[in-house]
């Protein structure tokens, strides 16, 4: 196995135990996984809509469908059309729901906080971004690959941004 490939497999392992600790600690929480995630998702405080949230956290579409008509039916949050879009929906957290959100995040934040604390004692911030550089190269790179396969491929230079 070359240098790169090997690096690449432990960043993927990585990631992937991330995840892990998210989920193996969720029923700690008292709550699905699904729920965590959504609520994570809702708790800055801005609408987003039902695309943006499968977009930016891999929810599968009837994942959040799903897990969004159980927390509507809570009154964790409102569900309205946007217009100019057929289907689409705004989610946006109820009063209720940014309380229950705010329980529910409690244990995560602080154990976020805490593993920033320790990471930033010893790196820099800067590895978010080169982790976020990564993934837009790797995504980049299979769209590139997807297309070439296609016979369409734009051979424009990868900026990065």
């Amino acid at each position: 196995m070359d240098k790169s490939h090997e690096t690449v497999r432990q960043l993927m392992v990585t990631i992937n135990n991330l995840s892990k600790t998210y989920t193996a600690n969720t029923p700690k929480i008292g709550r699905q996984s699904t729920e965590l995630w959504l609520m994570y998702a809702l708790d800055d405080g801005k609408p987003h809509s039902q695309k943006q949230i499968c977009d930016e956290w891999g929810f599968p579409p009837t994942t959040l469908n799903t897990v969004t008509k159980k927390c509507e039916t809570a009154g964790y949050l409102t569900l309205t059309p946007i217009p100019g879009k057929r289907r689409e929906m705004q989610i946006c957290l109820t009063e209720s729901g940014k309380i229950h959100a705010k329980q529910l995040l409690d244990a995560v934040y602080r154990a976020e906080s805490y593993a920033m604390e320790e990471t930033l004692k010893r790196y820099s911030a800067e590895f978010i971004s080169v982790l976020d550089y990564f993934g837009r190269c790797l995504k980049f790179s299979f769209e590139q690959d997807s297309e070439r396969n296609n016979n369409s491929l734009d051979m424009g230079e990868f900026d990065g941004k």
